[in-house]
């Protein structure tokens, strides 16, 4: 298809699906329209399956064919971007391969470094001492191209007259770990975000830890040896067209008009309370007051900002010590499979900055970068450690902040920064000879620094006592879940719950009155 003919059909397209949109657009000094693929595809099969094949040119075409609209003013840059695209163009970050390269495709990651926004040329235009012939360059490799020659036959020196900058920004993305099967090892792919991708608002999408949806497409990056000359090796970065998040905080998730009644209709019943218990781990047997305080933690408290700028967390941190089979780890997994933006990290395979923050070489856009940690990844959400008191010493007092403060500073490599981290905790640990033994005070048997015992809010003994008639209960139910594992379905769907817990969050802010201070001070 020629450019004339694509502009012309993108003109019509625009024209009879999505004017009003266009001039509201630019009314409001926006230089992007969003667009819907499978618009597009009902439209002109034939226009879409071209986007699909040659993205950069055919959206060139587009965004020339939007000039010729009667504007109320001219424009110089305007950007079209695609969501929904068919599910064929899904691609994982590990299949990427070079017949992938320059089609529109659809990639999901977690955002694991984040560069700062920094101007890069686009084009440049130069003059020649000579006979003075102004020549455009257009600047689409990492190095600053210059004219070879000009028309008259002068070779070099010309002088620059002007350059074309936009606002360019690197991320890093990573495969989300639930994507991944056994002994695999996450695959990281560079993504190039420009323009309107990189505003203030479509920033905050973009912060480590998020999850998003890339729609964009592959360009392979040459990469330069020591000697300073091409290898035969390539790089790949994603050119983004469009970024949408996929992954919430409890205060992001949006609930419809009808999710809302559904959930205040759930409310009047008598019985809530047991029913949400009875959903936090339908498959575990008993631990029912640590049910209720997981339940609870879920919920959150009330972040208190005083008159003197001291700041009191809402956040309910939990730890549970317990003997090795009595299902804390399950509890974790269940909790972090529950509740938006969880993380599970282990003992000994967590370090320090793993959990905190670290900074790294930025070989993208080049200087420094932070790569935040579990508790940052968390911010808003939960963060369950288990194996605590394996964890070294110097790796446990990285967390002293986090859990108080809920900020992280960090000051390494000319990088100073404080990121937030209002994460809740949930962690489980092993009394300190293994098991709890019974002629012992419990306080002497938790091996861990007082400094970081009372950062917790919550702290359960988990002792497994022999007792016939509860041992006799716990192993049927077990052995029933080994026979038709189907019948523990939660009495709360997991996507219902987190709804409403995330309302409860949204909407709920409960005050201490008189009579409760009462009650906690007697």
């Amino acid at each position: 298809m020629e450019p004339e003919e694509q502009i012309e059909r993108f003109y019509n397209f625009l024209k009879d699906t999505c004017h009003e949109e266009l001039m509201d657009q630019l009314r409001r000094g926006l230089n992007y329209l969003l667009l819907s693929f499978s618009k597009l595809m009902e439209y002109d099969s034939e226009l879409a399956e071209q986007l699909l094949e040659n993205p950069e040119d055919v959206l060139k075409a587009g965004e020339m064919a939007v000039s010729k609209f009667n504007l109320p003013q001219p424009i110089t840059k305007f950007y079209l971007r695609f969501k929904d695209l068919p599910e064929s163009q899904k691609i994982a970050i590990r299949d990427i391969r070079s017949k992938d390269l320059n089609k529109f495709i659809v990639v999901e990651g977690l955002v694991r470094q984040k560069s700062d926004v920094r101007p890069r040329v686009t084009s440049a235009r130069f003059e020649c001492p000579a006979c003075g012939n102004v020549m455009t360059v257009l600047q689409l490799d990492a190095r600053f191209k210059e004219p070879s020659m000009c028309s008259c036959g002068r070779r070099g020196k010309f002088k620059l007259v002007d350059k074309e900058l936009v606002d360019a920004q690197g991320l890093v993305i990573e495969e989300v770990p639930e994507s991944l099967e056994g002994g695999e090892q996450p695959k990281r792919l560079n993504v190039f975000l420009k323009e309107d991708l990189v505003s203030p608002i479509t920033e905050r999408r973009t912060n480590p830890g998020s999850k998003i949806r890339v729609t964009g497409w592959v360009k392979e990056l040459p990469k330069i040896l020591r000697s300073g000359a091409r290898s035969t090796r390539f790089d790949l970065v994603l050119e983004g067209n469009w970024v949408e998040s996929i992954e919430e905080s409890f205060y992001e998730i949006e609930i419809s008009e009808k999710e809302e009644r559904e959930i205040r209709k759930l409310a009047k019943k008598e019985n809530l309370y047991q029913l949400f218990v009875d959903s936090v781990a339908p498959s575990i047997y008993g631990h029912e007051v640590v049910k209720q305080a997981l339940l609870f933690q879920l919920v959150g408290g009330v972040r208190k900002e005083r008159g003197d700028g001291v700041v009191t967390r809402g956040d309910i941190h939990i730890l549970l010590v317990g003997d090795p089979g009595a299902g804390k780890s399950q509890l974790l997994k269940r909790i972090s499979a529950i509740a938006p933006k969880g993380r599970y990290v282990s003992g000994k395979g967590v370090s320090g900055a793993g959990l905190t923050a670290t900074v790294v070489k930025d070989e993208f856009l080049g200087g420094w970068s932070l790569e935040a940690g579990a508790l940052v990844l968390a911010n808003n959400g939960l963060c369950c450690i288990d194996e605590l008191d394996k964890m070294s010493q110097e790796d446990r007092s990285a967390m002293h902040e986090a859990l108080e403060q809920q900020t992280i500073s960090i000051s390494k490599a000319n990088v100073q920064a404080t990121l937030i981290a209002k994460t809740t905790v949930l962690a489980a640990a092993n009394p300190k000879f293994g098991r709890f033994d019974p002629y012992e005070m419990i306080a002497r048997q938790i091996d861990l620094p007082p400094a970081l015992i009372n950062r917790f809010d919550l702290i359960f003994p988990i002792k497994d006592i022999p007792d016939e008639e509860k041992d006799e209960k716990m192993a049927t139910h077990i052995l029933s879940l080994h026979q038709r594992p189907e019948i523990q379905k939660p009495p709360i769907e997991d996507k219902f719950f987190k709804k409403y817990v995330a309302y409860a969050r949204q909407k709920v802010n409960p005050r201490l009155s008189d009579e409760a201070l009462k009650e906690i001070k007697e």
